[in-house]
């Protein structure tokens, strides 16, 4: 009998064995809550060894990323406050009915949320900052810290969100963290001379499938950076590594925050490393800004939250009751 030759294709076999290994470590990632990263591309981990703060930009997300998890998002606080009226209140509930809302995963989602807005007024400029004041939208453990290192180490910060740009501007505002150095690419409310919106820009608007487009919205913002070609890219969906599509670069670094999702899998493809839980830290993206940094820079910056208490839910809040967690589409 002749020998039978059986020859494997040395491409599948690596494949079929980082995908193993991937599929372990969220299996390990589930039993072990203590851990809060999961390098699921273990040379990643280095990929800006070398890199200074001088190289280096930070795409972010906002909602349920710079937020913990089971934060409001931008759209849904507006929704859900009974500081807006009532009529405005009604005609954008059906958004939020996500049983029966056949819009949920569709550019037309936005489009009508920011139609009622408009047509309703809503919100009034001087509500805003009592409307996040008042909202359950908490830091995520490590996000002021992560903005003020960025911020000390002169590094760019670019918040690209399907959300709200007065409510990103204003939460950040009351953390004390709408530094110079922070951009925000997002949907902003244009009140003109009013205290009601009169429409929102831009147009089309920013949402979690279009955030690809990043490069051209922000392309000001790209050309003062050009000169930076290593990135750390930051989010809680899937479509928040597009937000990195086009940059000119040579080295990036994706995290992704899993939050309360039962199925990881998708973001272990998406991201070169995963944090789990709603209130999964940003410390060890900190951790690698530390390498970058002089030893005076990191001992200054650690002191100031060495002493700050996990961020959790204000006792005020809230009037209504939350909404499901990923309610609105992840921004």
């Amino acid at each position: 009998m002749a020998p039978i030759t059986v020859t494997l294709d040395s491409k599948w076999l690596v494949l079929g064995a980082t995908a193993a290994a991937a599929a372990a470590l969220l299996v390990r990632a589930r039993y072990n809550k203590l851990t809060t990263i999961w390098w699921i591309r273990q040379h990643k981990r280095y990929v800006h060894a070398g890199t200074t703060p001088g190289d280096l930009i930070v795409i972010t997300d906002f909602d349920a990323t710079l937020t913990a998890g089971d934060s409001e998002q931008c759209h849904d606080l507006i929704g859900f406050s009974k500081l807006m009226s009532a009529q405005f209140r009604e005609a954008f509930a059906p958004l939020l009915d996500w049983a029966s809302n056949a819009a949920i995963d569709g550019v037309e989602w936005w489009d009508r949320a920011h139609g009622y807005m408009v047509k309703y007024g809503m919100p009034p400029r001087q509500l805003i900052p009592r409307l996040v004041r008042e909202a359950h939208m908490t830091p995520r453990p490590g996000a002021l810290e992560l903005l003020k290192k960025c911020e000390m180490l002169g590094v760019p910060v670019l918040i690209v969100s399907a959300g709200i740009t007065d409510v990103i501007e204003e939460f950040l505002r009351q953390h004390a963290a709408l530094t110079e150095n922070v951009t925000i690419c997002s949907n902003r409310l244009n009140y003109e001379a009013d205290s009601s919106p009169k429409s929102v820009s831009p147009n089309p608007p920013i949402t979690s499938f279009t955030k690809a487009h990043t490069y051209k919205s922000a392309s000001s913002f790209f050309e003062q950076h050009a000169d930076r070609r290593s990135l750390i890219v930051l989010g809680d969906s899937v479509t928040d590594t597009d937000a990195s599509e086009n940059v000119p670069s040579d080295r990036v670094l994706s995290v992704g925050f899993v939050n309360e999702r039962p199925d990881a899998s998708r973001h272990a493809q998406a991201f070169d490393a995963v944090v789990q839980g709603s209130l999964g830290s940003l410390a060890p993206v900190i951790e690698i800004l530390d390498e970058m940094s002089p030893p005076g820079i990191v001992r200054r910056v650690s002191s100031m939250y060495t002493k700050s208490p996990v961020p959790t839910r204000r006792e005020n809040a809230h009037p209504t009751p939350a909404p499901p967690p990923n309610s609105t589409p992840a921004a």
